[in-house]
């Protein structure tokens, strides 16, 4: 898609009057690729306080990327997208965006393009991606078990009547976890290059938390951390990966997901100076996803 990040991202940050704080830029590996992982910070009132700070960077924004510069725009386009969330989630027009629905962030994107609509691509995949995964792990939607093109990568196909491919990629890590990745996107071999990114970020963010806890991921957070952190790290361990492959290859009991559309449509507001935000989400198969579940695969 044609981008005017460059243009459109001119007076982001605070100094010039825009609303992200600061950028930082890191080095990372995907799959033995060079690659660089950008995060972006709102500055104060923009978002309120973050929960998620026993276990994930509190950027408001993330994107990794082989160039540094397309990193960074993801990461600001992502800081936007969260932003208009915030803002919007439980504000009087919530219904008006089906967050009476989905409070979540799910189904929601922006991008700094020539016209609104633009951001709608990258959203759909989102959709059809959140919608798959919530869908399969409740038993409505059957997957399919096999290999990837890089050595120890397992995939996982979730099957449905969704445009895209929705996947799901794990394997080993060095210290003998398992990390995740999802991922949706037109054809395999694209959403399993997307589905290698979160994996391998997920890979860091576990082995970041072993070496802080002497090795061990279980018992290192508090009763009150998040249940968003709590499956993270479960799921990476020996029990979380075995209820993960027992329901891969357990067939669905349920009867077939159709998916219900509840909203698709731009989302305005003051961060569209920067970037225009969009959001498709469709019902999910129960509220599940966002109670206490520690072993809800939903991250």
């Amino acid at each position: 898609m044609f981008s005017l990040a460059a243009y459109r991202f001119r007076d982001v940050l605070t100094v010039a009057g825009g609303p992200v704080e600061r950028l930082q830029l890191a080095d990372m590996t995907v799959l033995g690729r060079r690659a660089f992982l950008a995060n972006a910070f709102l500055r104060d009132g923009l978002v309120g306080h973050s929960w998620r700070d026993q276990v994930f960077n509190p950027a408001h924004g993330t994107g990794t990327a082989a160039s540094p510069m397309v990193a960074r725009f993801m990461a600001i386009s992502e800081s936007m997208e969260r932003w208009a969330h915030w803002q919007l989630h439980n504000s009087a027009a919530r219904s008006r965006y089906g967050f009476d629905v989905d409070p979540s962030s799910n189904g929601m994107a922006a991008f700094p393009g020539l016209c609104t609509r633009q951001a709608r691509v990258a959203v759909l995949l989102e959709a059809t991606e959140r919608h798959n995964l919530l869908h399969w792990w409740e038993g409505h939607l059957p997957a399919a078990e096999s290999d990837s093109q890089w050595p120890g990568v397992s995939v996982a196909t979730i099957c449905s009547e969704l445009p895209a491919v929705t996947v799901v990629l794990f394997r080993r890590t060095a210290d003998g976890f398992v990390a995740y990745g999802h991922a949706a996107a037109p054809d395999f071999a694209g959403a399993c290059r997307k589905a290698a990114i979160e994996m391998e970020r997920h890979a860091l963010i576990i082995a970041r938390f072993a070496a802080c806890h002497a090795g061990r991921l279980t018992d290192g957070l508090p009763e009150s951390a998040h249940p968003i952190e709590r499956r993270c790290l479960f799921f990476a361990t020996e029990t979380g990966h075995e209820l993960f492959l027992e329901r891969l290859r357990s067939a669905h009991k349920k009867p077939a997901a159709r998916p219900k559309l509840v909203f698709d449509g731009a989302v305005p507001g003051p961060w569209s100076r920067y970037a225009d935000v969009w959001r498709v989400v469709f019902a999910p198969p129960s509220d599940r996803f966002l109670g206490d579940e520690e072993n809800y695969f939903f991250w």
